[in-house]
């Protein structure tokens, strides 16, 4: 059965799609160049017996446009999380990096006034939990992850807002069987374009 956010982005794809193609034979599409975004947010499980609380998340992200509509991101991030059930001074650096790709409407040639043009996208990376005075081991793990989301611009000022659902395959504490955690991530950051 398919998560709400990743069956959200598949329709959300297809729509774009769809407009896209009706966007595209109405004007002259600008390509996207290489862009650099320092976004921050929050990340939380949404799983019943996740063992770490709501955790503050800063990431980078580089992307580059292929063509107008469909951009390779890479994003690397950094959550400074309290895990539960180690301890008072326990604490949890959970570092995530992945690469993926969006599907974004294009941004119009001649398009200046404000905007807002959604996106989707998926990926796949790692993710690694680090623990600090609690004694247990460092994991690196598989994840990836959809998201969608959308950016609000006037001129050259950029607003981009997403969420990303990250579906992570981990090793519960006292367990020698993988099984699957989820944590929604949530990400804002502004940025100045360059054209």
């Amino acid at each position: 059965m398919l998560k709400p956010i990743t069956t959200a982005a598949l329709a959300l794809t297809s729509l774009m799609t769809i407009v896209g193609l009706a966007h595209a034979q109405s004007s002259v599409a600008t390509k996207p160049g290489l862009e650099l975004l320092v976004p921050s947010g929050t990340v939380g499980p949404t799983g019943k017996e996740d063992h770490v609380k709501r955790a503050k998340l800063t990431a980078v992200q580089l992307s580059y446009g292929l063509r107008p509509d469909l951009v390779l991101t890479s994003t690397v991030g950094w959550a400074r999380a309290t895990p539960l059930g180690l301890g008072p001074r326990a604490k949890l650096d959970l570092f995530t990096y992945d690469a993926g790709v969006e599907y974004r409407l294009p941004r119009r040639s001649g398009d200046r006034r404000i905007n807002f043009k959604p996106f989707t996208g998926v990926g796949i990376g790692a993710r690694t939990h680090n623990y600090r005075n609690a004694d247990v081991a460092t994991t690196h793990n598989t994840a990836m992850y959809a998201s969608v989301g959308g950016e609000l611009g006037l001129s050259r000022v950029r607003v981009r807002l997403e969420v990303r659902d990250y579906l992570t395959w981990v090793i519960p504490f006292g367990t020698s069987g993988t099984t699957r955690r989820s944590d929604v991530a949530v990400l804002a950051g502004l940025r100045l374009a360059l054209r």
